[in-house]
């Protein structure tokens, strides 16, 4: 595979403006260490400050930067410093890469003894991976593949649940609950829904019991009780229930749901129910004969809610891979999303491009299908789809990100303009106006005037004032700090900014905000107004006029001296 062309903005299209920063200040220093690539990833270390070093894994595609993985606790959204200061690297420096053989080429030619041998002393060497191996083997599907399946006793999940809800009463463990779930949808996929449905009643009865106990101010209990009914039924559908179970259950359910609904969680099990009261009966028939399926969803055309029946048909069939009753129910019932991904994961690409090209209704639903594509390696197919979704009406943001740093990566400028034109539309920075001009080439002198026209529609300021800044132009800069709506971030930037350039301006309306601050008797202020009061000495300083500003400073000692805590700032000044 051809590895992209990066750049510093793709680089800092995956990141926020202080995570890049950071990492560009860190790659600067020479934070990166033992660098290398395998094929499509880059691997390296990053000198830190809570450890040694972090570890550093960044896959890459045709496409540019598809995965950064980095040992750090940061969650924050985009990549974090550490890998902006990788991939900066690997942009200016890519011959300190040393190249490594992909794994599987490494281990290609050892035989079994050998595998075995190397594994053994791998484990011996890194204890922490003996529990990620003994977890893979413990799976419902690892034993199945393994000959009989284990019996699993409910009851050893039952008190689980217990001993959850009971030693965490403030609040705060849904998580655990969370993972308690995510074990019951396992033994769902591996086929074994008696199971599944056991510890889902487990779940639900036992919570339920400790909710008055729990302290929810988040609703975070709440959504755990509405995240259970879609399992729940796709349990329910699996099982072949006859009519005596299925009301015996229905009744079980009943108990658990009025006392759920006696917290305010109403309506948590209705698919549920609804899986007990229809099982796999088709809806009924309208005067065409068709068969009537829920109304669209909130997303539009496409019907999605994510706790309907339909949804726990679907992920059925698919678990069972009954495809063709699949792709029957994603059409007749709406589900034009999970119809497209279904043809892309069946390989009839063409067919899901086309198909979505017509029913999509959504720039979100066009990006969940061109980011299941870029991951199957439908690259062209991806940028396709995406470009199609610029031209539809509504909100585009999201798209547009995603879709302007892997055109830029293919080396399409004209695309990659015009997707970051559709996020500069919405959401303008001064980074996207510098990749714009740069990608503009040409064509900036009449570009600039629509992204101007942009940034004065925004409803931040800040970042016109920021392109003014970053162009020189002084005077419209301060023309737009004046302004009543302006903001003090506005003012505070442009103030910083022009302290050379225009001292005059920023010492008058420094004094004029620090003033404003002193007069009220609020020690919060009193940091503040240091802070106005500091670009009013750099003003004065610029000027050359010193000594001004040490009368002016004792003035406004004397004026304040009742007040300790603001003399503790001026002391600083």
């Amino acid at each position: 595979m051809n590895l992209p062309k990066l750049s510093e903005s793709i680089i800092r299209a995956g990141a926020n403006p202080q995570s890049y920063q950071r990492g560009y200040d860190l790659w600067q220093d020479g934070a990166i260490s033992n660098t290398a690539i395998q094929d499509d990833v880059l691997t390296g270390e990053c000198a830190g400050t809570s450890a040694p070093y972090y570890v550093l894994h960044i896959e890459l595609d045709e496409g540019g930067i598809c995965l950064a993985d980095c040992s750090c606790l940061y969650d924050y959204g985009g990549h974090c410093k550490h890998a902006v200061a990788l991939l900066l690297a690997y942009v200016h420096q890519p011959q300190q890469f040393v190249k490594r053989k992909p794994p599987a080429e490494l281990l290609a030619d050892l035989d079994r003894a050998t595998l075995l041998t190397l594994l053994t002393k791998l484990l011996h060497d890194r204890p922490a991976l003996i529990d990620w191996v003994e977890a893979v083997l413990s799976t419902p599907s690892g034993q199945a593949k393994q000959g009989k399946r284990k019996a699993v006793d409910a009851e050893v999940y039952r008190r689980q649940v217990r001993n959850i809800v009971h030693s965490h009463q403030g609040g705060g463990f849904t998580y655990q609950l969370d993972e308690v779930r995510a074990m019951a949808i396992k033994f769902l996929d591996a086929d074994d829904a008696d199971t599944a449905l056991a510890i889902l009643l487990a779940l639900i009865e036992e919570a339920g019991d400790g909710f008055d106990d729990t302290d929810d101010e988040d609703g975070d209990f709440e959504s755990f009780f509405n995240d259970l009914s879609l399992p729940l039924a796709e349990a329910i559908l699996m099982l072949d229930l006859s009519a005596i179970e299925r009301q015996q259950l229905t009744d079980r359910l009943k108990k658990t749901d009025q006392q759920l609904g006696n917290y305010g969680v109403d309506n948590a099990l209705d698919v549920a129910f609804e899986a007990l009261a229809l099982g796999w009966e088709r809806p009924a028939a309208n005067a065409e004969g068709v068969d009537v399926y829920p109304a669209a969803g909130p997303t539009g055309g496409s019907g999605y809610r994510s706790g309907d029946l339909i949804e726990a048909k679907l992920n059925v069939l698919q678990r069972q891979n009954r495809m063709d009753e699949y792709l029957a129910l994603c059409q007749a019932a709406g589900r034009h999303l999970r119809y497209a991904l279904k043809l892309c994961e069946l390989d009839r690409v063409a067919e899901a491009v086309k198909f979505a090209t017509t029913h999509l209704m959504t720039t979100s639903e066009v990006l969940q299908l061109a980011q299941r594509l870029r991951t199957l390696n439908h690259l062209a197919d991806a940028l396709a789809i995406g470009e199609h979704g610029l031209q539809m009406d509504g909100l585009k943001r999201s798209l547009a990100e995603w879709l302007a740093p892997i055109e830029e990566a293919q080396g399409r400028p004209s695309q990659a303009l015009d997707a970051w034109r559709a996020v500069f539309n919405e959401y303008p920075t001064l980074a996207i106006y510098k990749t714009l001009q740069q990608l503009a080439g040409s064509q900036w002198t009449a570009l600039r005037p629509d992204l101007l026209a942009a940034l004065n529609k925004f409803h931040d300021k800040l970042p016109l004032a920021q392109v003014y800044l970053h162009e020189e132009a002084w005077s419209d800069a301060i023309e737009l700090a004046d302004q009543p709506n302006a903001g003090y971030a506005v003012v505070e930037t442009v103030a910083d900014a022009v302290v050379q350039q225009r001292p005059e301006w920023v010492g008058r309306v420094s004094m004029k905000h620090a003033e404003r601050l002193m007069v009220e008797v609020k020690s919060s202020n009193y940091p503040i107004a240091a802070a106005w009061l500091k670009r009013v000495k750099a003003a004065y300083q610029q000027l050359g006029q010193g000594e001004d500003w040490q009368r002016y400073l004792t003035h406004i000692k004397e004026q304040y001296k009742r007040r300790p805590a603001l003399q503790a700032q001026l002391r600083q000044l």
